[in-house]
């Protein structure tokens, strides 16, 4: 029993030695180990997010850069994002970055309809182009559903081709089918494309697409002519291929395409009338007969001379070689009849610019009418020789330093006392032989200048001095301006009939200082006295006829309307893009065509003001540039501002477009 006793004893006693030691060497182990960090046990919410993170990248194996982009980028709202509306409002997110977000927190049903659209690859560049201006379209709600729903309607062609040009999205929003259409006709010639949609980018979206597909039409029609005269002429340029493009194929090589366009610019309106009973092919005759009998010029230079040479045949064109376009313009102002136009000619083509002048001066004259009808041409002669205005005369006695031919002049003039009136009268009364006798002896003491009355003079010189002839001519290029206004003063538009005549009456008396000359020493002070004169009147204030008449003043000194606009293109190069716009303005819309106007936009974002405006600097080629770019520039912006403006369905004030 004892010995049984002493066996569980010892057992025992070994149970606790082992024990004691195996505690003993797990601390020995702790105490010789370094402490080591231990992972921190995820809190539920923290360890749910891993959890649908690592679930969404299993989801979409296939998109898993995407996926990790997103996730990584926006956390907990691409979670939410992905609940709603799975890989396309991923896919949303990543285009729209910041501005999805606001869509989803703020329009969801915006966000909904757009997450529908990017699973069209286009589409989903389409977005990324224009974040941008979703960004700038975050309180105006309307445009903006507006805008979705324009781009739900394309199809997957007209999408793609949005997406290789997103700065011609507003265009194909306007006319999906013909900017397609453009779009797969000239993308093998980008320098061409570029130039096509920067005409269409000109046209004007606000009033809705009816322009902008006429437009369209054109270049499909006529193709690289529209483009050359673009390129030539600008937006007028294009404005006359769009109205007078048939004419223009009759013509083919006979006239080179920058003398046809000034040609069919200037004499629009009576070519216009011309089109309503005669056929394309027939104006394009008589323009190459024009060509032919090397009167492009004189014809370009007046709205009348394809008119005159028409009407009047030879003998018009004798008159234009004699006196130049003055010839046109003189005879269909001031003689409305045929009869009295008949004679005009033929008074111009025998004595040239005597017969000009004094048709000018007495246009208004019934005795002059009755012996020109009684008499012809041949009445010229004796009154233009006894003719002398009192303005003139008043000059001459004012000088100082007259010169010997100006003494002789003051002093004929004085003792005879003679004038065109009264020769007039003379030939009235006592018939044209009695008149011819009288003045047989008399020496001719003056020439007479081409342009007479028709020297609109202003305040071109308003210091004092007159600038050279080639100061006149880089003022035109440098300018621009001028050729607008000289188509304006030349009756081309009919809004500026008015100014034109009234910049003539004002200044008629400058007009009439400086028409003419004694002698070449004479000729050569006319510019001189017309300066004096139009710098007296500046000095009274100048009018906005006056200046007009200034600017028609430094045409006539550059060579004439039609050498004024062979340097058209000069004069682009050196305006900008609304300055250009404008300058078409008046000439399109006889063309059927409205022009942008390219003002800033102002937007609302975020409670504050945003204005974006063109630079001014930027020009014509800055359309073509922008219209092939890989982005959205403001031209662009302010396209979609118009295409915009004629889709809503009330008016709204958050995002104008000025």
């Amino acid at each position: 029993m004892k010995r049984i006793i002493a066996i569980a004893a010892l057992l025992g006693s070994l149970g606790v030695l082992m024990k004691v030691g195996t505690k003993r060497a797990d601390v020995s182990v702790r105490d010789a180990e370094p402490d080591e960090p231990t992972a921190p046990t995820p809190e539920p919410a923290e360890a749910a997010r891993l959890a649908d993170e690592a679930r969404i990248r299993s989801r979409y194996p296939e998109h898993r850069e995407l996926v990790d982009r997103v996730l990584d980028r926006y956390g907990r709202n691409s979670l939410a994002i992905e609940g709603t509306d799975g890989l396309r409002g991923l896919r949303l997110l990543d285009r729209l970055d910041l501005e999805a977000l606001y869509l989803y927190e703020h329009a969801s049903e915006d966000f909904h309809r757009l997450a529908e659209l990017v699973s069209d690859e286009a589409a989903a560049d389409l977005m990324l182009n224009w974040r941008e201006y979703f960004g700038l379209k975050r309180s105006d709600s309307i445009d903006r559903k507006v805008l979705i729903t324009a781009i739900s309607r394309l199809n997957t062609r007209q999408r793609r081709a949005a997406a290789s040009y997103p700065a011609a999205l507003p265009l194909i929003l306007s006319d999906p089918t013909g900017l397609t259409d453009l779009i797969d006709r000239w993308e093998a010639d980008p320098d061409r494309l570029g130039e096509a949609l920067a005409v269409l980018m000109c046209i004007d979206l606000t009033e809705g697409s009816t322009d902008l597909a006429s437009s369209v039409r054109t270049i499909d029609a006529f193709g690289n002519l529209a483009l050359d005269a673009f390129r030539l002429q600008g937006l007028e340029g294009f404005a006359t291929v769009h109205r007078f493009g048939p004419v223009l194929l009759a013509l083919r090589d006979a006239i080179p395409l920058d003398q046809a366009l000034i040609l069919l610019r200037v004499n629009e309106a009576f070519v216009a009338d011309q089109l309503r009973g005669r056929s394309p092919e027939a104006i394009a005759g008589d323009l190459r007969h024009v060509a032919a009998a090397n009167l492009v010029p004189e014809v370009g230079g007046s709205p009348s001379g394809l008119r005159l040479v028409v009407e009047h045949g030879r003998v018009a064109e004798e008159a234009l070689r004699r006196v130049g376009p003055d010839a046109a313009t003189v005879i269909y102002e001031n003689y409305p009849s045929a009869r009295d136009r008949e004679e005009a000619v033929a008074a111009v083509a025998e004595h040239g610019p005597a017969a000009l002048a004094m048709l000018a001066k007495y246009a208004d004259h019934d005795g002059f009418r009755e012996i020109l009808h009684r008499y012809g041409p041949d009445v010229i002669p004796p009154v233009a020789s006894a003719d002398a205005s009192p303005e003139f005369l008043a000059e001459l006695r004012a000088k100082q330093d007259r010169s010997t031919l100006e003494n002789v002049a003051l002093a004929m003039t004085a003792m005879s006392g003679a004038s065109g009136q009264a020769t007039i009268e003379l030939i009235r009364e006592d018939g044209l032989d009695r008149a011819r006798s009288l003045g047989s002896a008399e020496t001719a003491y003056y020439e007479f200048l081409p342009l007479y009355d028709l020297l609109h003079l202003g305040s071109v010189v308003t210091k004092g001095y007159t600038p050279t002839r080639g100061e006149y001519a880089w003022a035109v290029i440098d300018a621009g301006f001028v050729i607008a206004d000289a188509l304006s003063l030349a009756a081309l538009q009919p809004q500026a009939a008015l100014a034109s005549e009234a910049a003539r009456s004002e200044l008629k008396a400058a007009a009439r200082g400086a028409i003419r000359g004694i002698g070449r020493e004479a000729s050569e002070e006319t510019a001189a006295l017309a300066g004096r004169s139009a710098a007296r009147q500046a000095a009274g204030g100048a009018t906005d006829a006056a200046t007009r008449a200034a600017r028609w003043w430094v045409v006539r000194s550059a060579g004439g309307l039609f050498e004024t606009l062979r340097h058209y293109p000069e004069a682009l190069a050196r305006i900008g893009l609304r300055e250009a716009t404008d300058m078409a303005r008046p000439y399109a819309a006889q063309a059927g065509l409205r022009l942008s106007r390219w003002g800033p936009m102002r937007f609302l974002q975020d409670g504050a003001l945003v204005v974006r405006r063109i630079p001014p600097e930027k020009g014509l080629k800055y359309l073509a540039v922008e219209a092939t770019q890989a982005g959205v520039g403001l031209a662009a912006i302010h396209k979609m501002e118009e295409h915009l403006s004629s889709r809503r369905p009330s008016p709204v004030s958050s995002s104008p477009a000025g």
